[in-house]
């Protein structure tokens, strides 16, 4: 409950001192990100997630964490999609998608011995 309110409460302030065009690019970047994304973690989402192996551990680089780079990125060098209030909504929403609708968004860095009694517990339904 306490996430739920900071982050809402993040993205209203942001849309009040943004404007509308925030408000709006904010609910497409969340609509998109939320049709092409796992419904739940763990879950495959219609685009691949980007998952840097090692030899003892696997990198999973969930979409909120690009975004939030492309965010900070867009706002180093000052390149932008249309406009920054444009950039900064698409990808805000994108990274609130990713942290408000999944409980393992924390999870970024993963031993591969884990990994895969994580997979084998969710392939026989048992956790």
């Amino acid at each position: 409950m306490k996430k739920r309110l900071i982050t809402i409460s993040i993205a209203a302030t942001a849309g009040i001192i943004l404007g509308y065009l925030f408000i709006l690019s904010w609910l497409l970047g969340l609509l998109v990100s939320k049709y092409v994304a796992g419904k739940s973690s763990g879950e495959k989402g219609r685009v691949r997630s980007i998952i840097i192996p090692f030899p003892r551990w696997r990198i999973h680089l969930h979409h909120w964490l690009y975004s939030l780079c492309l965010m900070g990125f867009s706002l180093a060098i000052g390149v932008h999609f249309l406009s920054p209030t444009v950039t900064y909504g698409l990808l805000g929403g994108s990274v609130f998608q990713g942290i408000y609708y999944y409980n393992d968004w924390h999870v970024i860095a993963v031993r591969k011995s884990r990994a895969r009694e994580k997979r084998t517990s969710t392939e026989t339904g048992t956790r």
